[in-house]
């Protein structure tokens, strides 16, 4: 089963390249290239895992959590930004506050492989999570 993830981020290279690695882990990648585009979308469809970039031009990606949030939003998401450690670090307090199901962050520049492994790991927990459902 193929899982559905969102890849938010305001640059389309970053974007690109963020849909390819997600698609070659296993997922059917959307792209969302604005804040407003993935609220449309956020809103309209269900998806199993989000990537988030914290600098979307005129909105942040705080700003995105707290829709989420508002969404009651239990999916997966992994922060993919170039912005600070402490950032990255206030963005998971946030995170928790919001109660949100945050992954531990990807830095900016990509390390593709390690980025790979990250969603190879959590489409294995949700298989683990979907077979265990089921048998229950």
């Amino acid at each position: 089963m193929k899982y559905k993830l969102l890849a938010i981020d305001d640059s389309a290279l970053h974007l690109s390249v963020v849909c390819k690695i997600a698609e070659q882990a296993g997922f059917a990648s959307t792209g969302a290239i604005s804040a407003s585009e993935a609220k449309r979308m956020l809103s309209d469809n269900t998806f199993d895992c989000i990537t988030l970039d914290l600098s979307l031009g005129e909105q942040t990606g705080s700003e995105i959590m707290h829709f989420l949030a508002e969404l009651k939003c239990r999916t997966p998401i992994l922060i993919v930004s170039g912005s600070t450690d402490e950032t990255r670090k206030e963005t998971l307090e946030l995170g928790n506050l919001l109660k949100l199901n945050l992954a531990a962050p990807v830095s900016k520049p990509i390390d593709l492989a390690a980025f790979r492994k990250s969603l190879v790991r959590l489409a294995t927990e949700m298989e683990s999570d979907r077979l265990a459902s089921a048998r229950a």
